[in-house]
């Protein structure tokens, strides 16, 4: 017991070879921006959106209100379907709540924050209109108590 316990509590350290680990538990940026780039275009990809329409990336975004790193992912429509692109933009904020619910699940989000999705389309987007398409909104404006009003 003696001798194990002078081992144990030696006070003089032999020199030992530097071990080197095989893996790295730190994760760079460049494999952030892939993780959080196969997240963005899963999910494109499940809702029926053709790899070849889009371009998909993601950018280090500066830092979150936390004080963590953070990312934003950016879509950008590089042909322009007439059924499906006016779908997709005006549903951007469904798009960006289902990819936050799929990285909140994971663990990036314990060093990193989602600043969220961008999405990007030019006049020089394949088929992109050149008129605008659709009838524009009415803005109604009620003076006065909302809860009268709604009366």
């Amino acid at each position: 017991m003696k001798a194990m316990l002078g081992r144990v509590f030696a006070r003089k350290e032999e020199p030992s070879a530097p071990q080197v680990q095989a893996v790295s538990s730190e994760l760079t940026n460049s494999d952030i921006e892939n993780y959080y780039l196969r997240i963005i275009a899963d999910c494109l990809k499940r809702m029926l959106v053709p790899s070849d329409a889009i371009e998909v990336g993601v950018k280090r975004a500066g830092i979150g209100p936390t004080g963590l790193t953070a990312f934003a992912g950016y879509v950008r429509i590089l042909k322009w379907d007439p059924v499906l692109t006016p779908v997709l933009l005006q549903n951007m904020a469904v798009i960006d709540a289902r990819i936050r619910k799929v990285v909140a699940a994971s663990v990036i989000l314990e060093h990193t924050h989602f600043s969220g999705l961008w999405f990007q389309s030019t006049d020089t987007t394949e088929g992109a209109p050149r008129v605008l398409v659709g009838l524009p909104a009415e803005l109604i404006h009620q003076s006065g108590n909302p809860a009268a009003a709604a009366a």
